[in-house]
């Protein structure tokens, strides 16, 4: 085991109390160690929300820990106390892109929390600025954010900008992370990237693929996803490489031109197939057409975890949850193509050992 993961949020949108933001750790660590938040666009209040429905949801994973106060958060003072001690512990926002519903909680929460230690916002150079567009105009919102760390006791962040493609970067205790750019569909005339994050055990060396908002890359004019499959496939093979969070924001009755950059279940079964392809690839020097029936069972071991369901204003059944209704349609059309990959939906307040 390597990762601890409790699910914040997991929608996308337009409920503003569920949006993306995925608290991880490693296994040999505590949750007052330092937390890494992957998403940020629920916050403090999703987390006293989850607290007060579980006031105990860290207690199994070793909420308590070295922090003189940690031993005391899960008995003193309301919800809302509780959950500004948690939420102190994160480290580092790591943001996919700077979409509102991955950054609200971020944006909202960042004049009123503090941590004894340096905070900052991750992500490449385009989130960075984008994200500071908020904070640096002063318009939106006030200037809570700075490049530079020695203005730490006056900005509540600080920036930190990544490259991609490597190397992997430190972020949180024995964690790194490597970016790889991914399509998130056309933004005047041009393409608007959002991040796939291989977040790595430094103890361990096991890894987990963490994915942003991403278009399927057969209807793409820019389609990157396919790299990302070609440096997951050797780790998966490896078996270093056990989870996957993927976006499926629509079932899949939605038309391909209302998709919006967003992935429907036959795009799921599109992008699993290439990604089976070209685990089969790896070490193959044959040039031959490699056949469906050489998946079969490639990608047992491998949990895809279901992401980014965005919920009906008007669902055709009330009676039915998007993410039961999503990854059920996921399911019908994966597991008959025999990959051997498992199939979960996020749900909020989930906790994960992997």
């Amino acid at each position: 085991m390597s990762f601890d993961l409790v699910v914040l949020g997991c929608g996308g949108g337009p409920d503003e109390l569920n949006l993306s933001s995925y608290l991880f750790k490693t296994c040999q660590n505590q949750w007052c160690d330092g937390i890494l938040s992957v998403e940020a666009g629920s916050g403090l209040g999703a987390l006293r929300e989850l607290l007060s429905r579980d006031p105990f949801i860290f207690e199994d994973l070793k909420v308590i820990g070295k922090d003189d106060l940690a031993e005391k958060v899960l008995d003193d003072g309301s919800p809302s106390q509780r959950a500004a001690r948690i939420y102190s512990w994160i480290r580092t926002f790591l943001i996919s892109h700077a979409h509102l519903d991955h950054v609200c909680g971020l944006i909202i929460g960042a004049g009123s929390t503090s941590s004894s230690s340096p905070r900052y916002i991750a992500g490449t150079e385009t989130v960075v600025r984008d994200i500071d567009t908020v904070f640096g105009g002063q318009k939106l919102w006030p200037k809570l954010a700075s490049r530079y760390e020695s203005p730490a006791s006056t900005f509540g962040f600080i920036y930190n900008s990544l490259s991609s493609f490597g190397p992997y970067h430190s972020l949180s205790p024995n964690i790194s992370v490597l970016l790889l750019p991914i399509t998130h569909g056309m933004v005047d005339g041009g393409t608007y990237e959002s991040t796939a994050f291989f977040i790595r055990n430094d103890t361990t060396l096991e890894e987990c693929l963490f994915f942003g908002d991403v278009e399927p890359d057969s209807i793409s004019s820019y389609p990157q996803t396919l790299n990302v499959w070609r440096t997951a496939a050797p780790k998966i093979r490896d078996g270093m490489l056990s989870h996957i969070f993927l976006e499926c924001s629509w079932t899949s009755a939605r038309p391909i031109h209302l998709l919006f950059g967003h992935l429907s279940p036959p795009h799921i079964l599109d992008e699993l197939m290439a990604l089976a392809r070209e685990v089969v690839s790896v070490g193959r020097h044959s040039t031959r057409k490699i056949l469906d029936s050489q998946l079969e069972g490639i990608l047992r071991g491998v949990t895809l975890v279901i992401i980014h369901c965005k919920e009906p204003i008007t669902p055709s059944n009330p009676e039915s949850d998007i993410v039961d209704v999503i990854v059920g349609e996921v399911k019908k059309l994966v597991y008959p193509a025999r990959l051997g990959v498992s199939v979960i939906g996020a749900r909020q307040g989930m906790k994960l050992r992997f």
